[in-house]
């Protein structure tokens, strides 16, 4: 307010009415000088979080699982906290089998899932392949878990010579034993590919058990 308005104001209002006005534009002033204030210091929201979706377990599962429809859930996740590999589409993962337990809410991934991604992680190398062999006694199967290493060793069925087919096999994944145990409980091995088709085709011809390490 100028010293002119000031005086034409003084001369216009007694003095009681125009203290009253001064005093309520020195409170206004002052209030508005608090608000620019705490506007100036409150932390400004920042962008929204990006979310993606991905696909988790609906409830708890064993390894060796076949996934169906019913066994999966589809969520939304922070993008910074959403693992690598991460499912996120359903035909990705119906029908695949689950190499390793995964408890409900939990997001599925590439190597939870039996194939080359799991093969891969769980041997250190791209170039080996997941063999299948069934165990001629299905209850060493409960002292082996994924990573642990094995020597896989058969024996031939009429001379009773037993052979070495593969050292320090890692094991993959362990099935859950089946109905009919008499049939043995099958595991699934990584083994360099140009060893994995004689191993192969041994286990079928041949009991196998293994030798842990």
């Amino acid at each position: 307010m100028g010293t002119k308005t000031e005086s034409r104001l003084r001369n216009l209002l007694p003095d009681g009415r125009y203290a009253q006005i001064v005093l309520l534009r020195r409170a206004t002033a002052v209030v508005l000088t608090l608000l620019a204030a705490m506007l100036a210091i409150q932390p400004r929201p920042g962008p929204e979080a990006s979310e993606a979706p991905v696909l988790v377990a609906a409830r708890d599962l064993p390894p060796g699982h076949v996934l169906a429809r019913e066994d999966l859930a589809e969520r939304s996740m922070p993008l910074e906290l959403v693992p690598g590999g991460a499912l996120n589409q359903l035909n990705a993962a119906e029908g695949r089998v689950l190499g390793s337990a995964s408890r409900r809410g939990e997001p599925l991934t590439d190597v939870r899932l039996a194939g080359p991604a799991q093969t891969a992680l769980t041997t250190g190398d791209a170039g080996h392949a997941a063999v299948p062999v069934r165990l001629e006694d299905p209850d060493i199967a409960d002292l082996l878990y994924p990573g642990r290493r094995v020597d896989l060793v058969t024996t031939a069925t009429r001379s009773g010579n037993s052979s070495v087919l593969a050292e320090r096999a890692p094991v993959i994944s362990v099935r859950p034993p089946g109905e009919q145990r008499d049939q043995g409980r099958l595991i699934v091995v990584g083994l360099p590919e140009q060893l994995a088709p004689a191993v192969a085709t041994a286990s079928i011809t041949r009991s196998v058990t293994v030798t842990l390490r």
